[in-house]
């Protein structure tokens, strides 16, 4: 995988989390689940991985994992410093273990691209 296809690759995986959690922050709404038909609710839980996104712990997590993301692909391909990505109150901060995390998978799949094309 070159550096331009894993770009594009978390690039098409980001688009997905934000639409599952702008799916999940429409449906916690109570008023616009019970307007839709059992087949709609079907077909939402089955587009979704067969997993309820009526919940607010799972559009949070959702969330959380996307912002993670976004900071680490940003500095990465992009040489954005955190400072222009964002600005967190102090309480806010992200988890500096899951930025490693991604940091660390991404940097591995860089590197044996980078072996392999040697």
């Amino acid at each position: 995988m070159t550096y331009k296809e894993l770009k594009n690759k978390i690039k098409e995986e980001q688009k997905s989390l934000a639409v599952k959690i702008s799916r999940g922050k429409f449906l916690r709404k109570p008023s616009h689940r019970d307007n839709m038909t059992d087949e709609e609710k079907e077909f939402y839980i089955r587009t979704y991985d067969g997993i309820s996104y009526f919940g607010d712990w799972k559009v949070e997590q959702l969330s959380w994992k996307y912002r993670h993301r976004h900071i680490v692909y940003c500095n990465m391909f992009n040489n954005t410093p955190y400072e222009k990505i964002e600005r967190p109150r102090i309480s806010n901060k992200p988890r500096s273990k899951d930025l490693e995390r991604y940091k660390k998978e991404w940097g591995e799949q860089l590197d044996e691209t980078l072996r392999d094309n040697s």
